[in-house]
């Protein structure tokens, strides 16, 4: 019975002096007599880029730096809005790193990126624009067809032709200068007459081939058939530098070269395109939302060689055109009707 009261008493005085060294840790750490306990800074917090359009993705980052006199770990979090992800750090006293995470908005709108620690918390802010375009390039299938009616005036300004019909459809998927490709055939009925643009001389046009990129939607290449040249090559290929053709965004902008053969002539061009904006176009086909897209002479800006109106969501095509550029005089096409898959 003694020993077992004894025992109890050693067991009493034992927990007794654990307490009291735990309670003396935590005034010393308290107080700051002692040492100073692990602390996470941040700083360097950026969002980039600040502005995007939906579904594009941005970079958060952020240094983490621990102020603290020892080691230690902590989670950084993120959250932006409803959005959270976080990541588990270890640091000695003294360190820092930097950790990044990646965000893409599904809707426009602004948005708040919140940044923290257990010890503090930065908070940045995040644009998101809906985008002119269509997320999606439009896909041509084989056997898509539009349908334009054709005017033309001489340079003069007198009508050479008043109408004539322009057939186009698709016929193959291949690739153009290493790049994929749609071709297309067309076909004028009755031919085109259209004034050469170098040379005194009225051409008669009846067929073309022509090859557009599938993930910019601009022309590579055509091949003409002209009466009045029947054994000479007719062709005439761009070639583009930047970020060019679609996504058709407002504002965007990208340069080209367009080289001409024809018979004797042998010309290259430089011109630059720019999209001015989104238009409702009424043509005989309908009224449709486009993207209004210009190309001009960079010496001359506002003097617009080529102009044409692309709605992607259901012509998937150009519904209106106008050039200036390829001959003498001014050819307009507007969209008749069209059979896209």
């Amino acid at each position: 019975m003694d020993y077992q009261k004894k025992g109890g008493a050693e067991m009493r005085k034992i927990l007794g002096v654990i307490l009291v060294l735990l309670l003396a840790i935590s005034f010393l750490a308290a107080c700051g007599t002692g040492i100073k306990l692990a602390e996470f800074t941040l700083s360097s917090v950026i969002v980039s880029p600040s502005t995007v359009t939906v579904n594009d993705t941005v970079t958060i980052s952020a240094t983490v730096t621990n102020v603290g006199e020892v080691s230690g770990g902590c989670d950084v979090s993120l959250t932006v809005d409803g959005y959270s992800d976080s990541k588990w750090i270890d640091l000695a006293s003294g360190g820092n790193t930097t950790v990044s995470f990646t965000y893409a908005a599904a809707s426009e709108g602004s948005y708040t990126v919140t940044v923290s620690t257990p010890n503090a918390t930065v908070t940045k802010s995040l644009t998101v624009k809906i985008r002119d375009g269509y997320e999606a390039v439009p896909v041509w299938y084989v056997g898509d067809n539009w349908v334009y009616t054709c005017s033309y005036e001489n340079p003069d300004g007198r009508t050479k032709q008043d109408t004539n019909e322009l057939d186009v459809t698709v016929v193959a998927e291949v690739t153009v200068g290493g790049e994929a490709s749609y071709q297309l055939s067309s076909f004028f009925v009755p031919p085109a007459a259209r004034d050469a643009a170098d040379m005194p001389l009225t051409l008669h046009i009846e067929a073309a081939d022509i090859w557009n990129s599938k993930e910019y939607m601009e022309y590579l290449k055509q091949s003409s058939a002209i009466d009045e040249l029947p054994s000479l090559p007719t062709t005439i290929t761009w070639n583009y530098t930047g970020d060019y053709g679609w996504p058709y965004d407002t504002g965007k902008t990208w340069s080209f070269t367009k080289h001409t053969i024809a018979g004797p002539l042998d010309i290259v061009v430089e011109r630059e395109a720019k999209v001015l904006g989104v238009e409702n176009v009424t043509v005989p086909a309908g009224t449709f939302k486009c993207h209004h897209i210009v190309a001009y002479d960079p010496t001359s800006p506002d003097i617009y060689t080529y102009e044409h109106w692309f709605n992607a969501a259901v012509v998937k095509s150009d519904v209106k055109m106008i050039d200036r550029d390829t001959w003498a005089g001014e050819e307009t096409r507007v969209l008749v009707s069209y059979s896209v898959s």
